[in-house]
């Protein structure tokens, strides 16, 4: 395998010092044009790619951050939100490096020490509860974001979402359509997420002079599942409501996908309302009416936070809240029905 080209290979054939060939590649002002376009020639020939790691321990410097969520790929949404990090760092010539717990504090903390061990300059951190203090301790003094809506409003650098306003949005939408019986679906773990959306939901509802319902089953890690299981349960209780407002889009597929398979229809005997909006939401056959979490603008903002604090040394605070926003589609409609004892 030939020797990958270096700066004293391109000085050699260029006739100049490696200094001289680095300050060529990094348009310095005392190189003359001449000279940076034969150095830039002779790299390209050569197929040169910078050392960046190298480069970043000289100038004492990463262009690496750090991202930690509970789970990736299936039945989770934090694959999108890393996308966009991801996209945000890019622009900015940084790297992210990635690290999934699998809903595990123990990997959860591992994954920050090994990260602080190849010295990232920050990490971002969608956390699994709302406890984040091993996360802190792993960390040390590179600086974290916390990203999402788990974390206490008090850390000195947050993005959060408003989740009470996803449970005004969700009742102001339901009951705009007729709907008194309205039952939350949410799954456990118990964390500042799930709570939001609950205290958003019941005060909304109360305000309306209506009954909150909610039913708690299932895990966040099969959410799918855990909306099916939620409406055999209301099914086998002769309790189905006119509508269901679900903690996330996976957890509302399940519960369309069980109302289905029992010979109800979406929406015509069930309303149905997910949580994210997520690449499938809007599929044909799908039509699911949502609440929108604006991960694109919170992905950039976490990565803008990150390079904030790695270049003024971990010195900057920032507490951002995000909301989010009512996408209708034809999975809720006009109530056509009474809810309870519907079998």
């Amino acid at each position: 395998m030939p020797n990958r080209p270096t700066l004293k290979t391109i000085g050699q054939l260029a006739g100049l010092s490696h200094v001289a060939v680095s300050k060529a590649l990094r348009d310095a002002p005392d190189i003359s044009a001449a000279t940076k376009e034969r150095v830039r020639k002779i790299a390209e020939e050569l197929g040169y790619t910078p050392n960046v790691a190298a480069r970043n321990l000289y100038l004492q410097r990463t262009s690496t951050i750090g991202m930690v969520v509970p789970a990736v790929g299936d039945n989770t949404a934090y694959d999108l939100i890393f996308n966009e990090v991801s996209a945000a760092a890019a622009e900015l010539e940084f790297c992210v490096m990635l690290g999934s717990s699998h809903r595990s504090l123990q990997l959860e903390e591992r994954h920050c020490r090994m990260m602080v061990g190849n010295q990232v300059g920050a990490i971002i951190v969608a956390s699994c509860t709302s406890d984040v203090s091993h996360i802190k301790a792993a960390c040390g003094s590179t600086p974290v974001i916390f990203i999402g809506g788990k974390t206490a409003p008090e850390e000195p650098c947050a993005l959060l979402c408003d989740y009470r306003r996803s449970g005004a949005l969700a009742v102001e939408h339901l009951t705009g359509l007729g709907h008194r019986e309205i039952v939350l679906l949410t799954y456990e773990p118990e964390n500042l997420t799930i709570l939001q959306k609950e205290a958003g939901f019941t005060q909304s509802m109360e305000a309306r002079g209506l009954i909150p319902r909610m039913i708690r089953t299932g895990h966040a890690a099969d959410a799918m599942r855990a909306g099916m299981d939620a409406v055999e349960t209301l099914l086998k209780e002769k309790a189905l409501p006119t509508a269901l407002w679900c903690a996330s889009d996976y957890m509302a597929i399940g519960a369309m996908n069980a109302l289905k398979l029992h010979g109800l229809s979406v929406p015509g005997d069930v309303s149905v309302m997910g949580h994210d909006d997520l690449y499938f939401a809007g599929y044909s056959g799908i039509g699911l009416t949502t609440l929108h979490t604006p991960m694109r603008e919170m992905g950039k903002a976490a990565v803008e936070l990150a390079v904030d604090l790695m270049e003024q040394g971990g010195q900057v605070q920032m507490r951002q809240i995000f909301r989010p926003s009512l996408v209708v589609r034809g999975s809720t409609g006009p109530v056509c029905r009474e809810g309870r004892g519907i079998l």
